[in-house]
C-alpha cells in the first residue's frame, strides 16, 4: 500500500532480480544490437505508459524510470490520483511503484537503455494495428 518507501522499493528490486535471475544470452544479445529499439506498447495504464508519462516524454531510459521510482515513493494514493498529465496514476494509484520497480528491474537486467513507448490499444491487437511495427 501507499505510500512506499525508497528502501521498500529497493528490497523489491532485490526481490525481483532473485526471481527474474539471468535472461537467455539471446536475448540479451539482441536488445543490445546495433540498430534495435525496445518499444513497449499498451493503453494509458500500462508499465510503459506511465514511466512515459512520469518522464515526459515517449523515449525514455532507465535512468528517468529510477527518478520516476524516487519521485513517486512517500506519496499517498490522494496524491497520485491528483497528478495531472499522470493517467495510469490517477487510474491505478496502488500500481504506480510496484509497475516502476518491475520496469526498471528488467531494463537493468536485459541492460535495456531505453524503450519507446507507443499507446496502443490494448496489447497483441495493438501490435497488429500499429502499421510502424509492419514494414
Amino acid at each position: 500500500p501507499n505510500p512506499v518507501s525508497v528502501p521498500e522499493a529497493q528490497a523489491l528490486v532485490r526481490e525481483l532480480r532473485k526471481a527474474i535471475g539471468q535472461p537467455p544470452e539471446w536475448l540479451a544479445n539482441k536488445v543490445e544490437a546495433p540498430g534495435v529499439t525496445v518499444v513497449g506498447i499498451g493503453t494509458d495504464t500500462s508499465i510503459f505508459c506511465l514511466a512515459s508519462q512520469l518522464a515526459a516524454k515517449d523515449e525514455f531510459s532507465k535512468a528517468d524510470v529510477l527518478e520516476g521510482i524516487e519521485n513517486m515513493c512517500g506519496k499517498t494514493d490522494l496524491q497520485l490520483r491528483l497528478m495531472e498529465d499522470t493517467h495510469a496514476a490517477q487510474a491505478q494509484p496502488h500500481n504506480v511503484v510496484p509497475k516502476l520497480v518491475l520496469l526498471y528491474t528488467v531494463m537493468d537486467i536485459l541492460r535495456i537503455n531505453t524503450v519507446l513507448n507507443k499507446q496502443t490499444n490494448g496489447n497483441g491487437a495493438g501490435i497488429a494495428m500499429t502499421r510502424e511495427f509492419w514494414p
